[in-house]
């Protein structure tokens, strides 16, 4: 029985995915029918219909990635990335050259800041993201009551930012929804 709670426990986190030419969906596609969940981020943009009509379309947020549940055996996994027709890269962990592995609890915060119905949400470059000045708080009330991130200004406004897969996720929450994590346990 503790083999088996082990195994489970491995299989807990999620691989990052580039593709290129903005083939995201493809690959979301073939992947759905090799049985892999995954999910892309998306939000949503109005279109002009050729009739004038405003329309509202879900589209990736940011193109080129997507993220894959390791459900399967590394081998099986690894198979069925290398026979999709679609180019892409796993991201790797510089150091060590494996694919980087992302923990299912980072992955459901991701997913939940990444909801499209949630209008205030910013994508940066993970540079751009972590060069910006900010205390690691977490939110204490609200729709992402929970969350862990780094609370700093932008446009005059709170957002709480998260990092990951070389991307940042900017979400307006107000700082009064916040609470700071003390990152200094030595004081008592």
């Amino acid at each position: 029985m503790k083999e088996e709670g082990k195994l489970q426990e491995k299989k807990d986190y999620w691989y990052a995915i580039r593709t290129f030419y903005c083939k995201e969906e493809s690959v979301a596609q073939y992947l759905g029918s090799k049985g892999l969940e995954h999910f892309i981020p998306q939000r949503y943009q109005e279109k002009l219909t050729s009739n004038g009509e405003r329309i509202r379309e879900l589209v990736p947020a940011i193109h080129n990635l997507l993220f894959i549940k390791h459900t399967l055996s590394k081998q099986e996994t690894k198979d069925i990335l290398s026979r999709c027709p679609i180019s892409i890269s796993v991201l790797r962990n510089k150091e060590t050259g494996k694919y980087t592995q992302i923990p299912n609890d980072q992955m459901v915060e991701f997913r939940a800041i990444c909801d499209p119905n949630y209008k205030d949400t910013l994508y940066v470059d993970q540079e751009v993201a972590e060069a910006r000045i900010g205390e690691e708080v977490r939110v204490i009330r609200g729709q992402f009551k929970g969350l862990t991130g780094k609370l700093v200004r932008y446009k005059n406004r709170s957002y709480v930012v998260i990092v990951l897969a070389g991307i940042g996720v900017m979400v307006h929450i107000p700082k009064w929804y916040c609470k700071k994590i003390n990152s200094d346990t030595s004081n008592p």
